[in-house]
């Protein structure tokens, strides 16, 4: 658009259209620099870019010169913020698309309506633009976010989307103006941005789902995985064992008479001696290996690519770490004990079949007094172990 523009038009349509674009850098993006460096490098920038306007022949013959210059604030958008390049350039190009939209539909109607004070419709687009940018920080901030974490992690190809939409607008925004030109703009730039909206619905369903999976295997009390969870993880395992024949083993974890703890202590100090025995095991176990509340104060433990006798040395670790730490609740403090019952996988084992032999395990262990670890092995017949109550291991 070769037009002649007012150089006191230029300067508030300049002046607004720089503070518009980087107000909303920082909407989208983290600076990591001093302000006193921020302010230095988009003065520095701005300096650079505003002196070819002083030399209006420049624009005359090229016109695509503005565009260029506009350019020039991807140097301190990659300085001063500290996301990926790839994040940067999305979201600097992408705020360019935006603004460069309102500004040429608003030249468009300046063009149409002819207005007494020259371009006067680009003055008021841009501050409409301006006075929205709180709903940018509203309903903009978070999906825009959501979709650089993808251009990080996953799709470093959406990065072209915003840059294709910029050399769309300049080029209508060389050539003659055509008022029908405003039509092909309009649903171009709509399409481009429904993209980013059907991209940023597709993020945000697919991490409310996979929360909702999270919720759903989590035990609300402890936090850590919950029977469903297990129950699934016991079977992929008995799975892989059929196909390759690994071993693995379970330990069903149960503490010592915890309903003595209740009854006397309440059940908000049974509570907690639930979550600082899952501490405890968590630091006993390796990184691989998986912990479930099985229910009440049972817990079950996944050992993988563990035999009877590694399983047994695991165990006793997490038995005397649970022996030894000393829980604290207000003024009360005790030690509790636990005791643990091992079974190793079998070919044929269903998950109802393995956990029932690491569950008889463990009442052998409690028959013989607690406060240990006992490996399944074919003598112990179901039909002959019973129940009894734990101990409580005074401090």
């Amino acid at each position: 658009m070769t037009d002649t523009i007012h150089p006191l038009s230029l300067l508030v349509t300049g002046a607004l259209y720089l503070v518009e674009n980087i107000l909303l850098l920082y909407i989208f993006l983290t600076p990591r620099r001093s302000r006193s460096f921020q302010a230095a490098v988009f003065l520095m920038t701005a300096a650079a870019a505003f002196f070819p306007y002083l030399i209006g022949r420049v624009f005359e013959a090229y016109p695509i010169a503005r565009y260029l210059l506009g350019c020039f604030y991807l140097v301190p958008c990659v300085l001063i913020f500290k996301e990926t390049i790839r994040a940067k350039i999305f979201v600097f190009f992408m705020n360019y698309s935006a603004t460069q939209f309102i500004y040429l539909l608003s030249l468009y109607l300046d063009r149409l309506i002819s207005p007494p004070i020259p371009q006067l419709c680009v003055m008021l687009g841009l501050l409409a633009e301006l006075a929205a940018l709180p709903l940018a920080v509203r309903y903009l901030r978070k999906p825009v976010r959501g979709i650089i974490g993808i251009i990080d992690s996953q799709r470093p190809s959406f990065t072209l989307f915003p840059i294709l939409s910029f050399a769309l607008l300049a080029y209508y925004g060389v050539r003659e103006f055509e008022a029908v030109s405003i039509i092909p703009i309009a649903l171009s730039i709509a399409l481009i941005f429904f993209t980013y909206y059907l991209i940023s619905v597709s993020i945000t369903t697919a991490r409310r789902q996979i929360e909702l999976e999270r919720l759903s295997d989590t035990d609300d009390l402890t936090g850590i995985h919950n029977r469903r969870y297990m129950e699934r993880r016991v079977a992929e395992e008995l799975s892989r064992h059929g196909r390759t024949g690994e071993l693995f083993s379970l330990a069903m974890i149960d503490i010592d008479f915890f309903k003595k703890v209740n009854d006397e202590h309440g059940h908000d100090f049974g509570d907690f001696i639930l979550k600082e025995i899952v501490g405890e095991i968590g630091a006993s176990v390796r990184t691989n290996d998986i912990l479930a509340r099985w229910g009440g104060e049972e817990f079950l433990l996944l050992l993988s690519a563990t035999d009877g006798d590694r399983a047994l040395i695991l165990a006793e670790r997490v038995r005397k770490r649970i022996e030894e730490r000393r829980c604290r609740f207000g003024s009360k403090s005790i030690s509790v004990t636990a005791t643990l019952g091992l079974a190793v996988a079998q070919a044929g084992d269903s998950t109802e079949s393995l956990v029932k032999r690491a569950d008889v395990a463990l009442y052998r262990g409690k028959n013989s007094g607690r406060n240990r670890s006992v490996l399944y092995d074919a003598s112990m017949e179901p039909s002959k172990i019973g129940t009894a109550s734990g101990i409580l291991a005074q401090p």
